[in-house]
């Protein structure tokens, strides 16, 4: 049995974005016959991690001594953290390495590369030519960024054909785009650090035309701000929140438009179907809402700290008006991603494993 690591963290501070496409991720390669471990440092993302069935290995989060002296939040040591990755390696026999973290350097990767078959890295954001075996970049983004290889063996698996959704977006039936749009998903992934959904909700509630909308909630494992929502739907019929959510494509499905923030989610609605109205709420986000927008799958409304409440009250009221632009959306949507994306990377890069097998 070939032994897989997956060095990705997930909490409330970076959001569950990284853990949830690797869980996808796990998922297939654990169908294909591979044994799946997870090294991760983040209480949120070590939680479901578990919650989904996959072994965890806690790394300690190492700052370095600069870091640790000058009070500041973050600087993993990373010099510490490749020494301890290279030690998992060999205790648990890892052939195959995926990371998937922003905080990576030339040397991290090197470091490490010589230690397993195929170093893996998830990327989103083109910061230098990687070292590695497998580049994967599964959003709209990737086939536009101007990817140097750094060999000529160098695996590069990218554009939404590899976008790494659930399988629970695969073959999804089609939603009827109803004549009266009443209901609105509000989601703000993982975790809601600005309090975005709380201030969402409000804006919508506000407005004499769409406080009598149906508002389904998404609430995050990460979420610092349950109560306030839950103080917020008691006091609203209106407001459904939707905690612990099992499969999310559920009520996706049943609403008549979304207002989301930047990330995974967007192309999980695009699944769907779902019209959607996207802020950005991270850097890393920014690149791919702007050209998902451009090339007319999302409207988008800018920056979290700049969103007022006009830009989602006459964003919504434009969709909720006009049946032919929902429409539209949906059916671009639907046309983006295909949910088989962990499907092909395993596919991909288990030729390449066997390959690698052959020639030792």
């Amino acid at each position: 049995m070939i032994h897989v690591g997956i060095r990705a963290d997930g909490g409330a501070a970076i959001g569950m974005g990284h853990i949830m496409r690797c869980l996808s991720l796990a998922k297939e390669l654990k169908r294909k016959g591979y044994k799946v471990y997870f090294f991760s440092s983040m209480k949120e993302g070590i939680i479901k991690i578990k919650d989904e069935g996959f072994d965890v290995i806690v790394i300690p989060q190492i700052q370095s001594e600069f870091i640790k002296n000058s009070g500041s939040i973050g600087g993993v040591d990373l010099e510490k953290e490749t020494d301890k990755i290279i030690q998992l390696i060999r205790e648990y026999h890892i052939d195959l390495l995926f990371i998937d973290k922003y905080d990576v350097t030339n040397g991290y990767f090197l470091k490490i590369k010589p230690y397993v078959k195929i170093l893996a890295y998830i990327d989103d954001l083109s910061q230098f030519v990687y070292p590695v075996d497998v580049l994967i970049n599964g959003n709209i983004t990737g086939e536009y960024m101007d990817y140097q290889k750094y060999s000529q063996d160098q695996m590069m698996l990218l554009g939404p054909k590899y976008n790494l959704i659930r399988d629970e977006f695969r073959d999804l039936p089609l939603g009827e785009i109803r004549e009266e749009a009443k209901e609105i998903l509000v989601t703000t992934g993982g975790s809601d650090p600005y309090r975005m959904s709380v201030k969402i909700i409000h804006m919508i509630l506000e407005d004499e035309e769409l406080r009598n909308c149906i508002i389904n909630v998404i609430v995050g494992n990460g979420f610092i701000n349950k109560e306030e929502l839950r103080n917020i739907a008691e006091n609203n019929k209106n407001i459904i929140l939707h905690e612990n959510v099992k499969k999310i494509s559920q009520i996706m499905l049943k609403s008549d438009i979304a207002i989301s923030a930047g990330g995974s989610t967007l192309y999980e609605l695009c699944a769907c179907g779902i019209p959607t109205i996207a802020f950005i709420m991270a850097d890393n986000q920014e690149l791919m809402v702007r050209k998902m927008a451009e090339l007319g799958y999302i409207k988008e409304i800018g920056w979290y700290h700049a969103v007022e409440k006009a830009d989602v009250v006459n964003a919504v009221k434009k969709l909720v008006q006009n049946y032919n632009m929902r429409k539209s959306y949906s059916q671009k949507g639907r046309n983006l991603v295909d949910a088989r994306g962990a499907e092909k990377i395993v596919e991909a890069i288990t030729e390449r494993m066997q390959k690698k097998f052959e020639c030792n």
